[in-house]
């Protein structure tokens, strides 16, 4: 070998290895470079790979309306074998490369995932897109997953020994021709027959749900009373077809025709909705004409006259949702995902008026405005919802709240004051005693005077006493001021720069 090539070879070495250090110098430095806005990035390439995303290159797009096509290889599937959606993931992507984009329309192509993002911004330069020309991409997804896995609620057989529980079946669940017992008070919408050992929700004249209290006696199912251990109740009936340990550990059963819940000391039964084909094929055509005009109001109306034994029915300013437990399905209006209605096991027969749930399970043919959640039953969804604000009532942190008087504290009771209805609501710390309800206007706070006893100030009126042994209510100073109670110690009651003090066996 000659000099002159043994210099060549040299300096391409030396040119190699230079390039390799800046190459590695500039990974090293962007790997640790700090983004805290989208104008660090120097470009879309280095926004991608900040994603961990593989940037495959840009070219003028081959779709009318669109100017670049930007290929890449995603570092994350759209949604995962769990079944969790990558929709946030996706969106932060698309939002910042969008802002690179200077308000001009893109593709974003995946061709090993095989998914085209089209994006789009409007007259004033919001951003919206389609994956695969779907805009609901991503709740999609979600349904055909739930499709895949559907958990199919098996019923156990058992003997119905409450008598209370016989009557009401045998009544077809109707209150008012149901033998109830003596209504002692009522909270959050169940009336309570404390001395029974019950509380019942109504929907329309029908009991919705009956909940056995931890002083309940007797036998509610064979062998299964109020107050066993979760393997107690399997020792009798089985694997539970629910469970949920997330905060109350809570186990269920679906029989012929009730469902049946046990948690804390309690156990909750819903009645099995009877699938009724009439109203089922109104239904049907009633979301077929939504899929068509998009009169959400007119939908809303005729729906609630189908069926009008919704368990909760919250509209706001653009946004309404409905449930229907015991028909498995619930409507979202103006949430911003899954608008139209969700679909969940325990729902029976067609959903427009050529598509039943047989034909989405079996064939995955989604109607517009549907979204599939056959992995849950809305029943027991709303069992745990119940046992969660349950657990939220009974439970509460020493705030500057506490200490204003907006809602007071003992061994047995927390209180609070629901400003819709104009109501003190005592909730029983242990569940030893019931919970109840005072409606009281114009309140100006409430404290607690010993663990029995709260008092509260009434603008213009006095300051009255609550008695929860008996939850009986009495005046114990009339005066027409503002009655703002400053602080309670022993005995003493301080308002308004007076005091009065409060003599108690």
């Amino acid at each position: 070998m000659n000099k002159k090539k043994k210099i060549i070879i040299i300096t391409s070495i030396i040119i190699i290895l230079i390039i390799a250090f800046k190459i590695g110098y500039s990974y090293l430095v962007n790997k640790n470079k700090t983004y805290s806005s989208v104008d660090d990035f120097n470009d879309i390439k280095e926004l991608v790979n900040y994603y961990n995303c593989e940037y495959k290159g840009i070219k003028n797009s081959k779709e009318e309306n669109y100017t670049k096509d930007i290929y890449i290889i995603f570092s994350e599937d759209p949604i995962t074998e769990d079944g969790n959606s990558n929709k946030n993931f996706y969106e932060n992507l698309i939002s910042l490369i969008s802002a690179k984009m200077e308000e001009k329309n893109y593709r974003i192509i995946d061709e090993n995932k095989n998914l085209t993002i089209r994006v789009k911004f409007d007259e004033e330069g919001k951003v919206g897109y389609t994956i695969n020309n779907y805009s609901n991409y991503f709740e999609n997804l979600k349904s055909l997953y739930s499709i895949n896995n559907e958990k199919k609620d098996s019923s156990i057989s058992s003997n119905i020994t409450s008598k209370e529980l016989q009557n009401i079946i045998s009544n077809d669940w109707i209150r008012r021709i149901s033998t109830l017992g003596e209504k002692t008070s009522s909270c959050d919408n169940y009336d309570i027959y404390w001395n029974n050992g019950y509380k019942i929700k109504t929907i329309n004249d029908q009991i919705f749900n009956i909940i056995f209290l931890s002083n309940y006696q007797g036998e509610v199912l064979q062998g299964i009373t109020v107050g066993m251990t979760a393997e107690q109740i399997k020792s009798v009936l089985g694997e539970p077809t629910y469970a949920d340990n997330s905060e109350i550990e809570v186990i269920g059963y679906k029989l012929d025709n009730i469902y049946i819940f046990f948690s804390d000391r309690e156990i909750s039964v819903y009645r099995s909705d009877e699938y009724n084909e009439e109203d089922n094929k109104k239904f049907a055509s009633l979301m077929t004409k939504l899929n068509k005009d998009k009169d959400y109001n007119s939908f809303l109306s005729e729906l609630t006259s189908i069926y009008s034994d919704y368990s909760e029915y919250v509209q706001e300013t653009n946004y309404v949702n409905i449930k229907y437990p015991l028909r498995g399905f619930e409507i979202n209006f103006g949430q911003g995902f899954n608008n139209g209605i969700t679909i969940y096991n325990n729902y029976q027969g067609n959903i427009t008026e050529d598509i039943t749930i047989d034909d989405v399970k079996n064939n995955k043919q989604l109607p517009a405005n549907t979204y599939i959640n056959l992995e849950r039953n809305l029943v027991f969804d709303e069992e745990l919802e119940r046992l969660n604000n349950d657990l939220i009532n009974r439970n509460y942190y020493d705030t500057e709240e506490l200490k204003k008087g907006e809602f007071a504290v003992s061994s047995k009771y927390v209180v609070y004051y629901d400003n819709i209805y104009n109501e003190y609501i005592f909730y029983a710390v242990d569940k030893n005693n019931p919970d109840f309800e005072i409606r009281v206007q114009n309140t100006t706070g409430i404290y607690k005077l010993t663990d029995e006893l709260f008092v509260y100030g009434v603008a213009n009126d006095g300051i009255y006493v609550i008695d929860t042994n008996n939850m009986n209510t009495s005046k114990i100073a009339n005066d027409n001021g503002n009655c703002i109670i400053d602080r309670v110690e022993n005995n003493v009651i301080y308002y308004d720069n007076t005091s009065i003090t409060v003599s108690y066996n």
